[in-house]
């Protein structure tokens, strides 16, 4: 048998996922992550509570989350690798 559950539980693992949110002064925040998932009809965030993502989420209550598809596993690598690198310099994300 069969059974539909509503909602169904969504939970990606490692894929990357980019969060986009709004700075202060109205421009952009995109972040990459690796470790969002679904529960029911909420999404959970693993994000650490420092950095401009967090501060913007929590300001706003707001982001838009975005799942690359595989034709842009190129420049999705290239923005993980940026947000490494700013991260190791200790700059805010």
């Amino acid at each position: 048998m069969h059974k539909t559950i509503e909602p169904t539980i969504l939970y990606f693992g490692t894929p990357v996922v980019l969060i986009s949110t709004l700075n202060p002064d109205g421009s952009p925040n995109l972040t990459p992550m690796s470790s969002a998932w679904w529960l029911g009809w909420s999404c959970a965030l693993g994000l650490g509570q420092m950095g401009q993502t967090s501060d913007n989420l929590i300001r706003t209550r707001e982001c838009v989350i975005n799942l690359p598809c595989e034709d842009l596993v190129t420049q999705v690598d290239r923005a993980c690798t940026h947000h490494r690198q700013k991260s190791r310099a200790g700059a805010e994300t």
